[in-house]
């Protein structure tokens, strides 16, 4: 009986073990994929602001050329200096009055015989703008050159109907433009050309050689993972743009967590090893019990058992069994709610909690399905506040997203319980609401306009008044039609795209996917037409 016993209490021990193994394994393997997932996710994110950003700043640099290609003063002295052939100081001069009210580096006016160079970087510049075909007027581009790699608009300057020039203004995308962006403590910008590191936030590992295939980049203190921000319309540029991710921090969180999962295993073994010897001498239907309990362990159960009520060391064993079971399942549930929370950080925007974009292609197939099987219209209501950036400018970034906070509460109070409310980016929120088609969803929408513009935004002692813009589309799926949700979205873009240009604060539905239903336009601020 006692050999029995042993043999016993030797496979118990060897199931025990292998089964805590695994968890150990699939714990571990599950934290660090959750760890490393959320970490690539949050690279991907800030690459994709960075991409945005640079957008933004190529339009804006158009701009500032269609600014000074516009100055009738310097249209005057460019027709003096091309056709006349006077001297281009007072040219000079009003470019650089230009210059000192805009974040550029050069502004060129060129001619065949000729040109007009200001700015800090003109001399690097001069004879690439010079080499640009006229075929690339009223365009953006990337010049690069042994100084660094530059972003340039180019216009052409008309006098009198008459193309005298053209105007192009650059600005420095090199070691000025990565020391003047945002960033996190866990992430690095650089610039990389042929392989060769040319800028960076870290200066240690300029002039280095980076292999982009590796998709990793290593210096003396850390390992960073790198994604590439793309530069829009850059063409077959050379000159890349990085951002590198430390895996510090991951690496550290994930040698925290196997210590205390050993730690915790060993001390589990070591006290099943003791109560295990002074088993042996007990009785069989205790150790029954256990066999049981362990079997259903190992089956991935964790069954709720009474307390032994007895005192020798087999019921002690048990009633330890039981502790290790709680503490499990406690910390089974610390584990859901954790699992819990990462799932709704990655689809709720953080500032307003509303969903997000990621969360749209989530969601889409299933309210698609569920307007087609009541033979409904899927309707996306597209807002965007008007004149968003002027409150940033005026009043400051906080007070914008104060603005975005107090809109969403909006967006909350008058959406039905079963209509999906999304921020899509910036100033940008999306309803998608399932109903019998454009005249109940521009309701919706009209109280919504109507609320914004009659509710007053304390901030700071200052009172901050809205007004939105609305586009809505509606689709309908059939058997030969199945819409995609980027189809539905951009048919509401289109029709807010109207809205804002015929004045903002109105509502403007896209006739072709709604069934071409025609309604008065209800314009919170007084302007009627139809819903287009």
């Amino acid at each position: 009986m006692l050999g029995s016993y042993r043999s016993r209490l030797v496979a118990l021990l060897t199931a025990i073990t292998g089964l805590m193994v695994v968890l150990l394994v699939v714990s571990y393997m599950s934290a660090r994929w959750v760890i490393w997932e959320d970490s690539s996710l949050h690279l991907q994110q800030t690459v994709q602001l960075y991409e945005r950003n640079l957008a933004s700043q190529r339009i804006e640099l158009a701009r500032y050329a269609a600014m000074i290609r516009n100055d009738s003063r310097i249209q005057d002295y460019t027709f003096a200096a091309v056709r006349i052939g006077v001297d281009d100081a007072p040219l000079r001069g009003l470019i650089q009055q230009h210059i000192g009210r805009m974040p550029v580096d050069a502004v060129f006016i060129y001619w065949e015989d000729g040109v007009t160079a200001v700015g800090s970087d003109a001399p690097l510049l001069v004879d690439d703008i010079r080499r640009q075909p006229a075929g690339l007027d009223n365009r953006t581009l990337y010049i690069e050159n042994e100084s660094g790699i530059y972003l340039a608009a180019i216009l052409s300057l008309s006098y009198q109907g008459e193309v005298l020039a053209r105007v192009a203004v650059a600005q420095d995308m090199g070691k000025s433009w990565i020391t003047g962006q945002a960033r996190d403590h866990q992430t690095q910008l650089f610039i990389e050309r042929d392989g060769e590191i040319i800028a960076s936030t870290m200066p240690e590992i300029e002039s280095i050689l980076f292999d982009p295939d590796q998709q990793m980049l290593v210096n003396s203190t850390d390992t960073y993972r790198v994604e590439r921000v793309k530069l829009p319309a850059a063409g077959n540029t050379r000159t890349r743009f990085w951002l590198a991710g430390t895996t510090t921090a991951q690496v550290e969180t994930l040698s925290r967590y196997n210590r205390v999962m050993v730690g915790v295993a060993l001390a589990t073994l070591a006290l099943m090893l003791v109560t295990g010897l002074i088993a042996v001498n007990s009785f069989s239907r205790p150790i029954r019990r256990l066999i049981t309990l362990t079997r259903d362990m190992a089956n991935g159960q964790l069954p709720t058992i009474k307390r032994a009520k007895g005192g020798t060391e087999i019921d002690q064993l048990l009633n330890h069994f039981i502790d290790l079971i709680e503490a499990l399942r406690t910390g089974q549930k610390e584990v859901d709610r954790a699992h819990e929370k990462l799932k709704l950080s990655a689809i709720t925007d953080e500032l307003t909690g509303l969903y997000n974009r990621r969360y749209l292609n989530e969601t889409y197939p299933k309210v698609l399905a569920q307007a087609d099987r009541e033979g409904l219209f899927l309707s996306a209501i597209l807002f965007d506040i008007d004149h968003f950036k002027h409150i940033n400018d005026s009043c400051g970034h906080a007070a914008g997203d104060a603005c975005l906070i107090e809109f969403s509460a909006i967006l909350k109070r008058y959406s039905r319980a079963s209509d999906y409310v999304f921020r899509m980016g910036g100033e940008e929120f999306l309803v998608l609401t399932v109903g019998r088609g454009g005249k109940n969803v521009s309701m919706l929408a009209e109280k919504i306009l109507v609320a914004t513009e009659a509710t007053g935004f304390e901030y700071q002692d200052e009172t901050i008044r809205l007004t939105v813009s609305c586009g809505i589309s509606c689709i309908r799926q059939n058997q030969s039609y199945h819409p995609t949700v980027s189809h539905l979205v951009s048919l509401a873009d289109h029709a807010l795209y109207e809205a804002k240009r015929d004045g903002r604060n109105c509502i403007r539905l896209n006739a072709e996917s709604c069934g071409r239903q025609k309604a008065a336009s209800l314009s919170v601020a007084g302007r009627r037409g139809d819903f287009r």
